[in-house]
């Protein structure tokens, strides 16, 4: 399967190696969060993100590296094609393809560009998003 969201532009990420119970499945390109204290996959209703670069496949140990704070770009899908005015806009995920959620947004956890590139107008691909409210 096809990363979720991608770095983009090949831009530095500052990463630490996180606790993960071994049986957690995370794809690589996976937003994740921390729930008691371990990296899970993230959902509609996390308050929190950060982006796993690697996998972490069932019974593979317990550690996986995330990202540390928001300080890069990262491209993905949303849930309708992009329109500019949602550039600047705070959006959700969708809890299982975690799409851009352009629907009511409640956790607002990723922020879109405002740039000139953050999408293109009637394709819901390729949109330029930062993670809003990081774990650490």
């Amino acid at each position: 399967m096809a990363a979720k969201y991608k770095v983009r532009d090949s831009e530095m990420l500052r990463t630490i190696i996180a606790p993960i119970a071994t049986d957690t499945v995370i794809e690589a390109g996976d937003l994740v969060t921390v729930s008691s204290g371990l990296i899970i996959k993230a959902v509609a209703a996390s308050t929190t993100l950060a982006f796993s670069p690697k996998a972490h496949v069932a019974n593979s140990g317990t550690e996986i590296e995330v990202t540390v704070g928001n300080d890069f770009t990262l491209t993905g899908t949303m849930d309708v094609n992009f329109a500019a005015a949602y550039r600047g806009v705070e959006y959700d995920i969708n809890d299982t393809t975690q799409t851009i959620d352009q629907g009511a947004s409640v956790t607002k956890v990723l922020k879109v560009s405002i740039g000139a590139d953050a999408g293109t107008v009637g394709t819901a691909t390729g949109v330029n998003v930062r993670i809003n409210k990081p774990c650490f």
